[in-house]
């Protein structure tokens, strides 16, 4: 059996596959190349949007859903169809009217139609949309539904701007009710509750008809950890979190940076053309 086709490889955009740019490297963008003409299917988790994610990606074609959003959607790019896994329905009719009103503060929703609408620009807010490659609509809370919100992500435009008990003062009891994840040391994100792993495995593989036990969480951050654990294959990066590397059936050799995700799928490349 070819290992290339019979394994679907579920890659970590974000920590693995980007230079210093925010884009694909060369050396990444020709292994991927390299990976799916022989036959390879291949796929991504992101914490971008559907949008980010296809301007990065370019013309490299996936063989599953992408997991986008942070896993809050599964969304397969060859016909646009989307799966969200997570939103704020049956929330507070005006909890995003509620959101901080600070100096300092950006407001950023990302939708279930694949956009981020921004409620309230920030510093911090309008760096991460350019690095991310994150088109955007300005848009009016009142105007928003919870059906139509995937996550909410609040960026800091200083580390003294108490972000917690900004949320506590404007939602009130709403705060313990949402989850917040720290994503980088200046944006915090709010979702109504968490994913399981299990969850954003089946999304991807069941459009495709592929078993769960067929792919390979290839990780490189947190995010991916309870992918991690709900996988059967899963390798992590040399310089990954210790909780990652340890939930990992293999590590690589090399460090993200260094190209641990070109190191395992150049090697399934290999195995395969060996065993031919």
């Amino acid at each position: 059996m070819n290992h290339l086709s019979s394994t679907l490889v579920l890659c970590d955009l974000d920590h693995l596959l980007l230079g210093a740019d925010g884009n694909l490297t060369q050396v990444v963008r020709d292994v991927l190349q390299l990976f799916v003409r022989r036959g390879g299917r291949f796929t991504v988790f992101s914490q971008r949007t559907p949008r980010a994610v296809r301007s990065i990606l370019g013309s490299v074609r996936l063989s599953a859903p992408a997991l986008v959003c942070g896993g809050a959607m599964a969304y397969h790019f060859s016909d646009g169809t989307r799966q969200p896994l997570c939103t704020f329905a049956g929330q507070d009719a005006d909890l995003f009217a509620r959101l901080p009103v600070a100096e300092g503060v950006g407001i950023a929703l990302q939708m279930t139609d694949g956009t981020t609408r921004v409620l309230r620009m920030s510093e911090a807010l309008e760096r991460h949309l350019r690095q991310e490659w994150t088109p955007y609509l300005l848009a009016n809370a009142a105007d928003i539904k919870g059906e139509e919100v995937l996550r909410v992500l609040l960026y800091q435009d200083s580390k003294a701007v108490p972000m917690i008990s900004l949320l506590e003062k404007s939602l009130g009891d709403r705060t313990a009710v949402l989850l917040g994840e720290r994503a980088a040391a200046d944006t915090l994100i709010l979702t109504p509750r968490t994913v399981s792993g299990r969850e954003m495995l089946d999304a991807v593989c069941m459009p495709v008809g592929t078993d769960p036990e067929d792919v390979l969480v290839l990780a490189g951050g947190l995010p991916m950890l309870d992918m991690v654990r709900a996988s059967s294959q899963s390798t992590a990066a040399a310089d990954a979190p210790a909780e990652l590397r340890l939930a990992a059936q293999k590590v690589t050799l090399t460090d993200a940076a260094a190209g641990s995700a070109v190191e395992v799928l150049y090697r399934m490349v290999r195995d395969a053309e060996n065993l031919a």
